[in-house]
């Protein structure tokens, strides 16, 4: 593993040493091109300094470096121990036993990779957890020349295009992200991405790119640590998302704190300077829908959303900062000012009937706490028992019990206790027969619904059965179409109209060509020794008291039984004949 010790040279440039396989392999004064050299030929994993600070204010092309490589590179403050910080020369007698009254740069640079291997100092956070992906134009467009205009119009189309395939892929990844469009005359001419996730990470997704007019630089957001508030405070924090954003940072008493717009404001800038008041709770909007900027932010943050039940009017909006009376500068600041004011509104009775009910009881801290559980959904109740078992876990007492004196502190917590929880208790039984009822109407509502629901399967099973019936009506319509119309063609020659009368029951020696209606088959004209033929099998259609005759299938039919009665005539004699015989015998 190789370890790179860096220190500031005069002349703005770097001594470096790298240390690997247990010596120094290189060493010397450049620039930093030479540093990134040097992370290509060695793969450095570990970058060593003596002080943070100097590297910020004097090394700041390193640190632009150290966000642009291809991996992410862990730093070491090698001077900074638990206690505080030590001299380099006190580490080094300490370390190496070379007694030092002064370290040239090279030399502090060795010592710096030899220290940082053996695991002395402690690492420091040079990025965010954040990474920029930047599209920008490679080429000037100053005023002046005809192409100008359809040049800007092609960059914005590239950057446009370019944009929506990252876009595309960070969706893919499922990366979190915002992203922020720079324009100038109407035309973009560039496009931000600040990815929540590391370096490494966002480039296994999207690859730097450089072509003649446009560009794609990916690099790690340095860090930038807010101020730690002075005590724990909850926050409402009104947003106006946009190209610029505004932001509003106000307590749960509604006293503002402060206001603030700037451009390109990603959700991580925001919660860093959100952070040097407090935490926040509730995040505020002006408009009824939500922005995807507010709904994240909150998201990131674990705060409720709050937005009005309308998009708020100008007239609103000024009589709310008349109210206020707080100078907010530009309109995002003030936007998000009346977004903050109208979410404390909307939560103030139930924190001043907290404070009224239970102000005696609990401290200042405790009360904060309540109302943050209040916004986050919590019923008065629920949030006063939370707060005070959150006084009991971070309060150390010692209480002296005797016989002859009861512990009248012990008593009073008790009370006090006791009277939230039947607090909570009375409410909870109203909850509970709020919830009994919902229950009830829930339940009527779903017996109604399947009573519904069945009464349309039976519907549904009768549409079925009726459309196959009516295909079925359909297709013997369709069939009678073509019979009668092959009847009108053929009538005359092949086919006659037959009146009912002239359809007799058969039982015997009618004539040949008889229509029987008694008969079904031949074989059924045959058994009953008649000539006749069977109606069923000759009559092509019915018209009311009349049949339409085939007279070809009558004649095949008369045919068909004549053949059958004479070969059944024939088998009768030789039958007679036999027996007559054996009856000689």
């Amino acid at each position: 593993m190789a370890v790179l010790g860096v220190d500031i040279a005069p002349g703005g440039l770097f001594a470096y040493a790298v240390f690997e396989n247990e010596e120094v392999v290189e060493r010397g004064v450049g620039d930093v091109h030479r540093l990134a050299q040097l992370f290509k030929k060695y793969k450095i994993e570990t970058l060593a300094v003596d002080n943070l600070g100097e590297l910020f204010q004097y090394g700041k092309p390193v640190v632009r470096l150290l966000g642009k490589l291809p991996y992410v590179v862990n730093v070491v403050e090698v001077t900074r121990e638990a206690e505080g910080y030590v001299k380099m020369e006190e580490l080094v007698g300490r370390y190496f036993g070379v007694e030092k009254g002064h370290l040239d740069p090279l030399e502090t640079a060795a010592y710096l990779a030899m220290l940082a291997r053996r695991g002395v100092g402690a690492p420091v956070k040079l990025f965010e957890e954040e990474t920029i992906i930047l599209i920008h134009r490679r080429i000037s467009t100053t005023p002046g020349g005809m192409s100008r205009n359809r040049y800007m119009r092609n960059v914005t189309h590239r950057i446009k295009a370019i944009a929506s395939k990252i876009e595309a892929r960070l969706k893919e990844a499922r990366l979190d992200y915002d992203l922020f469009l720079k324009e100038e005359s109407g035309e973009v001419t560039s496009a931000k991405f600040v990815v929540y996730a590391n370096r490494e990470v966002v480039r296994r997704y999207v690859k730097p790119m450089r072509s003649i007019d446009i560009a794609v630089a990916i690099f790690s957001a340095p860090a930038r640590g807010g101020k730690a508030p002075a005590r724990e405070r909850f926050l409402i924090v009104g947003v106006d998302p946009g190209v610029v954003t505004g932001i509003a940072v106000m307590t749960l008493d509604g006293e503002v704190l402060d206001t603030v717009a700037r451009r390109g404001f990603s959700r991580g800038d925001v919660l860093r300077y959100v952070s040097q008041w407090g935490v926040p709770v509730l995040v505020a909007t002006d408009v009824a829908e939500a922005p995807d900027f507010v709904r994240r932010l909150a998201t990131m943050c674990g705060a409720a959303v709050y937005t009005p039940g309308r998009d708020l009017a100008s007239e609103e909006k000024a009589q709310i900062l008349e109210k206020i009376r707080w100078r907010a500068v530009t309109s995002h600041e003030r936007d998000a000012l009346v977004a903050a004011y109208r979410a404390y509104q909307e939560y103030r009775p139930k924190f001043e009937k907290l404070e009224k009910e239970f102000g005696s009881i609990l401290k200042f801290d405790q009360l904060e706490y309540a109302k943050a559980l209040v916004v986050r959904g919590y019923s008065i109740a629920q949030a006063v028992s939370e707060a005070l078992k959150r006084r009991e876990e971070r309060e150390v007492r010692v209480v002296y019990v005797t016989v002859e004196k009861p512990c009248a502190a012990r008593d009073e917590s008790l009370a006090t206790r006791l009277k939230a929880l039947e607090y909570e208790n009375m409410q909870l039984q109203k909850e509970l027969e709020e919830l009994r009822r919902e229950y009830a109407q829930l339940r009527r509502a779903f017996d109604d619904a399947k009573w519904r629901d069945a009464k349309y399967r039976e519907l549904q099973s009768r549409i079925e059965a009726l459309s196959a019936l009516v295909a079925e009506k359909e297709r013997e319509v369709e069939l009678l179409k073509k019979t009668f119309v092959e009847v009108l063609a053929s009538y005359g020659s092949r086919y006659r109209l037959l009146h009912v009368s002239e359809v007799v029951d058969c039982r015997g020696g009618e004539a040949v060509g008889t229509i029987c209606r008694n008969i079904d088959s031949v074989d059924d004209a045959v058994a009953r020794g008649t000539i006749g033929v069977p109606l069923r099998q000759v009559a092509k259609l019915q018209l009311g008291d009349f049949y339409v005759v085939d007279l070809d299938m009558v004649r095949q039919l008369t045919e068909l039984v004549k053949q059958r009665l004479e070969k059944r005539e024939v088998v009768d004699i030789r039958k007679i004949v036999e027996q007559y015989r054996r009856g000689l015998v």
